[in-house]
Formats: structure tokens, C-alpha cells, sequence
């Protein structure tokens, strides 16, 4: 009896030489990305291995090319880390690159306190070919693997001024301006912020846009309004009952991400207001909560799968020796029930 396999067998250098009509080593070299191949050469080997259905094996290529085909997707362990599906769909942009490039991503969820932690260790070994850092709130791990040579990429602006590592943004200012000046055109005279975490850059560049509406529409900004929150919905529902208490006459809250609207208008009925009748809640993000609350939230719509490949494609820049060119994605306003 003969055994069969359910998959094809992997095919060999040999064998992808013996129908591309070239020797092994054109194979190898066309294989590892050696571009000094004659391109009629190489296209017959990619063919010929398309037809084999060759599959490189990692093992081999790392050696032969120093390269993993890993990246490390490593995003910083705050509080409210992995608890806002915004970061899902980030991921899922760069994995669809990733997959499609033959790479992987390996998902590291730490506290990035010290530039002598695990992760900055784990980033010297060699075990990873680049990394991409997502809600950083301190750059020193980050500018010592970029100083070490690793490729690095940021998902949001550095916080640090003159920083030269590539990133990829959504315009948090433009989008808080877009939000503020909403609620300021549909009547409110008393808008609140429910900020994000101011150290990291999306939430002071949306806290930002807050600020320059009121500034283009000549008014000044009264600090009694801005409520410093974190992302999370503990946290604005906490900051919005406080708000509330405090200042009864608000009109409009523009809160930093979805999560942190939903939090204020569970607020806001709890203190037996209607939304948006007596209040008004526009969000950030236009993740699937917003769609899905009921009232629906009225929100800033970034493109958050767009902006996870935009990572991506600038990491596979960066690999393939090409200067990127900063990625910062636009902002709209998504007009629902809550505002």
C-alpha cells in the first residue's frame, strides 16, 4: 500500500532548478532576494516555483539571509491596553500586509517602562527582523532599538520633539477640531472634553483640536471643562459625573474615543439628562460600539485598518531598504443620534 500525504510534498531547490532551467544556486540566490539575477532568469524561477507550490522554509531563509521574517507588534501595557477593539482592527491591518508580504508579526503586551526591560532585551537578540511600537507613551525604548539598528515604526506621533523614527498618524488634531466645531455648529455653548491619556500623543493632539476650535471661534477655553480620563470607560464615566456636578450648564461633551462616549452618556442618563437633547456626545474612532450603542454615537471617523497597514507597508520599507515616507491619515465626522 502507498501512503499518500494530504499536502504536497515541499518542493526543492533541485526541483524548482531542474523546470526553471537555471542551476541551485540562481534558485538560492532568487529565493534569499539577491537582485543581481537577470530578471528573465529570476521570473523563471519565481514561476517555476509558483507551479511547485514552494513554500520557503523560515529555518532555512533566516540563515542563508539573516533574516526571521518576524516583527515584533509591541504595544504598551496601560490600563486600558487591549480593552478598546480599536487595537484588534490595528492589528488586523498589519497582519493582512504582513501575510501578504511573507511576513509575521509577533504580539508582545508590556509595560514599556525601562529602556533595560524584557522587551528592549528581547529586541537586542537578533530574534526579530523590525518592530512596531503602538500607544508608546515613553520613547526610550523605542529610540534605543532604533539606535541598535532594528527598524522601528511608530503607531502615533512621537512624543518626543526632533524624534527621526518613522511613524504612522491619524490627524488627531484636525479630528478634535472636527468634533468640537460640531457640537459648537449644532447650537452648544458649553462644551466639556473627556480627554485620553495625555502622554501619549493622540490624546494631547485631540485635546489639542479641542482647544483650537474654541480658539477659531474666539472663545477661551475654560479648564473646568477639560477632564483628564485614560481611555477607559471607568474612567469618563467617573470624570463626566464630576463634570456634571460641577458645572450643570454643559451642553456638549467631545469625548477621545468611543469607549469614554459611551461612558459619558451612561453618565449623563444617570443623572437624568437626555442625550442629545440636553447634552450632545461625539466620540473618536468609529469602532463597532459606536455603530451598535444605542443612541448611536456621533463620531470621528479615523481609518483604523488603514492605519495598522500603513504601519506595516512603512516596516516593509524600512526591510527592503527604502526611505518611508510619514503615513497621517484623515479624519470625518460620522453623524449619528447622540449628537
Amino acid at each position: 500500500m502507498t501512503l499518500t500525504s494530504s499536502s504536497p510534498a515541499r518542493s526543492t531547490y533541485a526541483e524548482i532548478a531542474e523546470r526553471a532551467g537555471v542551476s541551485k544556486a540562481t534558485v538560492s540566490r532568487v529565493l534569499n532576494g539577491d537582485d543581481r539575477v537577470h530578471p528573465e532568469r529570476a521570473a523563471s524561477v519565481m514561476l517555476a516555483a509558483e507551479k511547485l507550490g514552494y513554500r520557503p522554509n523560515r529555518a532555512a531563509r533566516a540563515l542563508s539571509t539573516g533574516r526571521t521574517g518576524l516583527v515584533a507588534v509591541v504595544i504598551d501595557d496601560q490600563p486600558t491596553a487591549l480593552s478598546d477593539p480599536f487595537w484588534g482592527v490595528v492589528l488586523a491591518g498589519i497582519s493582512r500586509v504582513f501575510m501578504a508580504n511573507d511576513l509575521h508579526s509577533l504580539l508582545m503586551v508590556t509595560p514599556l517602562d525601562s529602556p533595560d526591560g524584557a522587551v528592549a532585551h528581547y529586541l537586542e537578540g537578533g530574534e526579530v527582523d523590525g518592530a512596531i511600537f503602538l500607544q508608546v507613551h515613553k520613547d526610550a525604548v523605542t529610540n534605543k532599538a532604533s539606535a541598535q539598528g532594528l527598524p522601528v515604526v511608530l503607531i502615533g506621533r512621537p512624543i518626543e520633539e526632533g524624534s527621526t523614527i518613522p511613524y504612522v498618524d491619524t490627524d488627531n488634531i484636525g479630528g478634535g477640531l472636527q468634533a468640537t466645531n460640531y457640537l459648537f455648529e449644532r447650537g452648544c455653548k458649553n462644551v466639556a472634553t473627556l480627554t485620553g491619556d495625555l502622554d501619549a500623543s493622540a490624546g494631547l493632539d485631540r485635546l489639542n483640536g479641542y482647544k483650537l476650535a474654541h480658539e477659531q471661534a474666539g472663545l477661551d477655553v475654560n479648564p473646568d471643562l477639560i477632564a483628564r480620563a485614560n481611555w477607559s470607560f471607568e474612567s469618563a464615566k467617573i470624570m463626566t459625573l464630576r463634570l456634571l456636578a460641577k458645572n450643570p450648564e454643559i451642553d456638549g461633551i467631545f469625548a477621545a474615543n468611543d469607549i469614554m462616549a459611551i461612558a459619558a452618556i451612561s453618565a449623563i442618563q444617570e443623572r437624568g439628562r437626555r442625550v442629545p437633547d440636553d447634552i450632545a456626545v461625539v466620540g473618536f474612532d468609529d469602532s463597532l460600539l459606536a455603530q451598535t450603542h444605542r443612541p448611536a454615537i456621533t463620531t470621528v471617523r479615523q481609518d483604523i485598518l488603514g492605519l495598522g497597514a500603513a504601519a506595516a507597508e512603512t516596516m516593509i520599507a524600512l526591510l527592503q531598504d527604502k526611505t518611508p515616507k510619514i503615513e497621517m491619515l484623515t479624519t470625518e465626522i460620522m453623524i449619528r443620534e447622540s449628537a
